[in-house]
């Protein structure tokens, strides 16, 4: 798209689309708040967050960014997210707040039948791309936090979105965690990928049953890959969230249904481990 062009699609958006988020958004900006760096507003963990925003979306604010992620307008999520920033919304609270709460959301109109196939394909990609987008800005926040503890993160082999490992990866990047991925999601790279590191834990995201039916082998096979006896295998995903009780079979050091619980469990594991 060339220079014009993406000037008409700005003015088009800011004209029809977002002029009442964009005026929701001013009154509530502190401007205060673009003066403090956006970690001094993280100085807690992830967990006790909340109320900590002044400039912190309201429940119809939210709603109208995430019915953006259907918008037919390329880029008209990523402008409004552009404008959060611009407006003083923390890189933080965008990343571990705001985009979860939006993917939940949009999860739940999955769930009730409300989206296409096609509608949830759309917005996963548009999250997906908001998130790589934001990831650079994000990470150099977080290189005071990190420390010596890895986790390698990843759909199960053939999954197509990766949007719930990105959220989760972020949460741990925010507490220190250096995070790995693979270059692709298929199994030789997730094996490559464990077996090349020294790492703490592991995390795969379950999507579908079939899935389930091939994760025990999965794990013993990522459990002989790893250079560490004793790797903490973490599961989740979205069947998981919908049937836990599948899973009970299943020989995980954590199981959990959020981004916040999984980080709360995992560092609980690793603190026994280290005792």
């Amino acid at each position: 798209m060339n220079s014009l062009a993406k000037k008409e699609l700005i003015r088009e958006v800011v004209s029809t689309q977002l002029p009442d988020l964009i005026g929701e958004i001013e009154r509530k900006v502190d401007v205060s708040a673009s003066r403090t760096s956006s970690n001094q507003n993280w100085i807690q963990s992830p967990q006790t967050k909340q109320n900590q925003y002044r400039n912190k979306l309201d429940e119809e604010e939210v709603n109208k960014l995430t019915n953006l992620l259907l918008d037919s307008q390329e880029g008209s999520f990523e402008f409004a997210i552009t404008i959060l920033k611009t407006h003083g919304a923390s890189i933080n609270y965008i990343v571990l707040e705001l985009i979860p709460e939006i993917a939940r959301r949009f999860g739940k109109q999955w769930e009730d039948d409300s989206l296409s196939f096609a509608d949830v394909s759309m917005g996963v990609s548009k999250l997906e791309r908001a998130i790589h987008k934001l990831d650079y800005l994000f990470q150099a926040n977080q290189l005071d936090r990190q420390q010596n503890k890895a986790i390698f993160i990843s759909g199960f082999p053939g999954s197509q979105h990766s949007l719930g490992s990105l959220i989760f990866g972020n949460f741990l990047t925010f507490c220190g965690w250096q995070v790995h991925r693979p270059n692709q999601t298929n199994l030789d790279s997730i094996v490559y990928g464990v077996s090349s590191k020294i790492l703490q834990a592991i995390a795969i995201s379950v999507s579908t049953n079939q899935q389930l039916e091939q994760l025990p082998s999965l794990i013993d096979l990522l459990r002989q890959k790893s250079q560490n006896p004793k790797i903490i295998v973490l599961i989740g995903g979205p069947l998981y969230n919908k049937a836990p009780e599948a899973f009970d079979h299943i020989q995980a050091e954590v199981k959990a249904f959020s981004p916040e619980e999984s980080v709360q469990k995992l560092e609980q594991h690793l603190s026994q481990l280290e005792k």
